[in-house]
């Protein structure tokens, strides 16, 4: 009985040391490390801000709000710290925000809020950016709540006559000329309803093409009209076909863009005006353009 006894607590105890062994070899070096996160504040100058996009889009320059995170201590592995956003209508074409990284050995790190004119019609929007740990770092329960208002709608209706091109013309002696349109001299004019000129001379210059943009224009009805102002061409002859091409277009406007060719001049012409085009304002920025 007493062998019995003694085998049973051999056993028990080369189960015992076996099992222990067996456990030591999964806890090895780094493995008994447990890495603590460490704290953070994450703050702007303020929590609330509200934005004149117009403003925006008047300085030429996006709007740019700065956060900072700041540690406990330093930290041993990289921290990563994002807002993302968690309410409000703004989208990725109002706003963007850049990640900061603090680095072994650091305490703080800046990113920044950008804030665009996109020109748009949109209203007024909101945006709220919560701060969010990506990695290695325990941060504060932080939200930014921005407005954007004063919504800047583009009403700059961009304009262009071009009439590029060029033709050969036989000088004698089997010898040929190669002439250029853009020699000739085109201009285009902006009319009220009652045909008076309005004063828009952006596009009477000695350019090819010719170009403006027009802006701020009352509601009511606009005709395009082309003149040939000059052309040293008529003294070769030839009577060759001189197209010209309005064209016209709004930017963040997509079905405001066409074009329209007038083929009513050639290189023998010295003179000429012709409606080439109508423009109709509404509510100032609203514009719809048809060639004639």
């Amino acid at each position: 009985m007493k062998n019995i006894y003694k085998t049973f607590c051999l056993l028990a105890l080369s189960s015992f040391v076996f099992t222990s062994c067996d456990d030591s070899d999964d806890n090895t070096g780094d493995s008994l490390i447990d890495y603590t996160k460490i704290g953070a504040t994450v703050s702007t100058p303020n929590q609330t801000i509200t934005i004149s996009e117009s403003d925006i889009q008047a300085s030429g320059a996006d709007y740019i709000i700065p956060y900072t995170v700041t540690l406990n201590e330093a930290v041993t592995a990289t921290a990563i710290v994002e807002l993302i956003q968690t309410g409000g209508e703004a989208d990725s074409e109002d706003y963007e925000t850049s990640v900061i990284t603090v680095t072994p050995g650091n305490t703080t790190g800046t990113g920044y809020i950008t804030i665009h004119s996109n020109a748009y019609i949109e209203g007024t929007e909101t945006l709220e950016l919560t701060a969010n740990s990506r990695a290695n770092v325990t941060i504060n329960n932080y939200v930014i709540d921005i407005t954007i208002n004063e919504d800047y709608i583009n009403d700059q209706l961009n304009l262009e006559l071009s009439w590029a091109g060029t033709y050969t013309v036989a000088v004698g002696d089997g010898a040929d000329l190669v002439l250029d349109y853009c020699t000739m001299d085109f201009d285009f004019y902006i009319y009220d309803s009652d045909l008076n000129d309005i004063g828009f001379y952006d596009a009477a210059t000695s350019s090819c093409p010719e170009s403006g943009t027009i802006s701020g224009l009352e509601d009511g009805f606009y005709y395009v009209v082309v003149d040939l102002y000059d052309n040293p061409l008529s003294i070769y002859g030839g009577g060759v076909s001189v197209p010209v091409t309005f064209s016209w277009s709004q930017d963040y406007f997509d079905d405001v863009t066409g074009s329209v060719t007038l083929d009513a001049y050639t290189t023998d012409s010295t003179s000429g005006t012709y409606a080439i085009a109508s423009i109709t304002v509404q509510d100032g920025y609203i514009y719809s353009v048809e060639g004639f």
